[in-house]
């Protein structure tokens, strides 16, 4: 299928898809039903599991729905909430878009560039009324995200134990209802040095449970010096190696350990180099009870054995950080030695970096616990959690803006880009529609409607915000979708083969 009506095909499953998230944007917004063969139907209120949900009949319409899930689904992990809000915004540009080279594709390449100049233009517009995030916003920004008060206080609280920039992880819990603790942990900046090695793949990382941890010196590059280590810690155990790098045959024969789930495995790079390097492997190895495999002190890689792993409840890893959680060893002793150095130091430079691993061994990582009777419940609750930490931890990255729509519109007359100009105004036109509340917008200025008390209000005052982070997401992935969609010219499909007998 080729020309305008390829696009509007695949226009039409963005269409379909929107018009079932569409309803559940904004405080008041309704909820899917979903079906599970041979379970209970779930109730959603989030576009990400909507949009999983679906399926078309129609080819050309299902890779719009594939289009607008992947636009989505990155708005969600990187930013932690925006979804609806990426669905509404890609409908409504696509449109726009398309409507521009309806009856003359040449201007194709012109629509394009206009979207790249008018997407750089609102988010410079919108970076000017942006705010930082104060303590007394982070319970509102996770009670918006999650829609659940309950859940938003318990984030609000382990946020404020961990500190605004410590780590948060979703664990189930043994009893039902909310928990949460800090345990011993730790994040530091190095990722996956493999994709191979990811098996969350929606996420793009890598998450090992009940975790053995390698801590070695030097390289790993042969089979000999790992297929010992592997024998003494058996199949189907999960293991991080921490090394100064992973590479050549032993990099292949773990990545295909992994692919072929015999074990999960991550391997990660050390983040520092020289002496520092060494200090860090003896921080992580109070921190999990691992033994530092080194050379310098006489030890072989070829020859070590399970004792001397260190162990950990979790081990995140992603592309640019890892995180350790519930470490299993002992650091008083090492947390003791780091601050006898920063007393005796009189570099600021080696001051601040003892502060640094000081911070990593004694900040801990944030844990709420989620009891439910099924795992279906579980995740639905894991997810509204997971929607809370992430925005709000998005909100602490890049500040906040107003929100419900609001700050969309508050810059639509500095915006020239017509196309952009009538986009910004679908996020809060269909929160208005889902409230059944008729849409008066005039000068809003940071003020708009409150669509629960329906009054109008400060948004900022009334805790109506949304982060920066977010928005700037949602309206690139909707900009990258039309950009697309307006530049397709010619739509191939697979035909089954149900199809070709019955033609």
């Amino acid at each position: 299928m080729q020309g305008p009506s390829a696009r509007q095909k695949v226009m039409d499953g963005i269409q379909k898809a929107t018009d079932a998230v569409a309803p559940t944007l904004g405080p008041v917004g309704m909820t899917a039903m979903i079906e599970f063969p041979g379970l209970d139907p779930i109730i959603a209120d989030d576009g990400v599991t909507i949009l999983k949900s679906l399926e078309f009949g129609d080819a050309y319409e299902q890779m719009g729905l594939q289009m607008l899930r992947k636009a989505a689904i990155r708005t969600s992990v990187e930013g932690g909430d925006g979804t609806a809000t990426t669905t509404v915004l890609t409908r409504c540009l696509a449109m726009e878009a398309l409507k521009e080279v309806e009856n003359d594709s040449s201007k194709i390449r012109q629509v394009r560039e206009r979207l790249e100049i008018g997407l750089a233009e609102t988010l410079k517009e919108l970076s000017k009324i942006k705010r930082d995030v104060s303590e007394d916003d982070i319970e509102k920004i996770a009670a918006i995200s999650s829609l659940d008060s309950d859940v938003a206080k318990h984030i609000a609280d382990v946020i404020k134990m961990v500190g605004i920039d410590g780590v948060v992880s979703v664990e189930r819990g043994a009893e039902l209802g909310y928990s949460q603790e800090v345990v011993k942990g730790a994040r530091f900046d190095k990722g996956l040095i493999s994709p191979f090695f990811i098996n969350d793949h929606e996420r793009k990382q890598t998450v090992l449970e009940d975790a053995y941890i390698v801590l070695v010196d030097r390289k790993i590059s042969t089979n000999e010096q790992i297929l010992p280590l592997l024998q003494s810690i058996g199949t189907g155990k999960d293991i991080l190696f921490i090394a100064t790098d992973v590479e050549g045959v032993a990099l292949g024969s773990l990545a295909q350990n992994a692919v072929n789930k015999i074990a999960d495995i991550a391997c990660v790079r050390n983040p520092y180099t020289a002496s520092p390097s060494r200090e860090f492997l003896f921080d992580m190895a109070s921190l999990t009870g691992a033994t530092v495999i080194s050379e310098e002190m006489g030890m072989m890689l070829e020859k070590a054995d399970i004792t001397l792993c260190g162990r950990a409840d979790k081990v995140i890893v992603t592309r640019d950080t890892t995180t350790i959680i519930g470490g299993r060893g002992d650091t008083l002793e090492r947390v003791v030695t780091i601050q006898m150095e920063i007393a005796a130091t009189t570099s600021e430079y080696q001051k601040g970096m003892l502060e640094d691993r000081l911070a990593s061994l004694t900040g801990g990582i944030g844990v709420i616990r989620v009891g439910a009777y099924t795992d279906t419940e579980f995740n639905t609750k894991k997810y509204k959690f997971e929607n809370g930490i992430n925005a709000t931890q998005a909100a602490l990255q890049e500040g906040i803006l107003a929100g419900g729509g609001v700050a969309l519109v508050d810059i639509v007359p500095r915006v020239e880009e017509s196309m952009f100009k009538v986009a910004l105004f679908a996020p809060l036109e269909q929160m208005a529609k889902n409230a059944n509340v008729l849409l008066n917008v005039g000068n809003t200025s940071g003020w708009g409607t409150d669509f629960k008390t329906r009054e109008r209000v400060n948004m900022f005052d009334a805790g109506i915000i949304d982060p920066y982070k977010v928005t700037r997401l949602a309206l690139e992935s909707a900009t990258a979708i039309a950009m697309q969609i307006v530049g397709m010219e010619t739509a191939i499909v697979t035909v089954k083969e149900d199809d070709k007998t019955s033609k």
